[in-house]
């Protein structure tokens, strides 16, 4: 797993949108996938896009859990997003309508999919 100063900015961002113990739980799974894949995840995704400029985390989260519920199967990776996105102060009453904004333009099934995926990670 790559250690440089992208990867150290990237993970600080990881951290805090999943909080400390879940972007560990990420790595790991992710590593157990594949070595090099936590470097990609942490670097590309967290240290180049979610650390840019021009969204705070909250919103960037919204946006990820609607393109996670409009693709449909991503249910793993959407409840994880869900408690990032909870984590960083978007609420469940937010999500809850942005989800149904997705049944709009992406279809009912898949809002429903996501909206179940929500009332499970608010259960705990």
């Amino acid at each position: 797993m790559p250690k440089n100063e992208r990867y150290a900015r990237g993970l600080e961002t990881m951290e805090e949108v999943q909080g400390r113990e879940g972007a560990a739980s990420i790595i790991e799974g992710l590593g157990a996938m594949h070595p090099d894949l936590p470097g990609y995840v942490v670097e590309d995704g967290f240290a180049d896009i979610y650390a840019r400029p021009g969204l705070d985390l909250g919103r960037r989260q919204l946006v990820t859990v609607a393109a996670l519920a409009t693709l449909g199967g991503c249910e793993r990776q959407l409840a994880v997003h869900v408690r990032g996105a909870i984590n960083v102060g978007v609420s469940a009453d937010e999500l809850f309508e942005a989800l149904l904004q997705v049944g709009l333009y992406a279809g009912v099934p898949r809002a429903l999919n996501a909206i179940r995926v929500l009332r499970e990670v608010e259960a705990g």
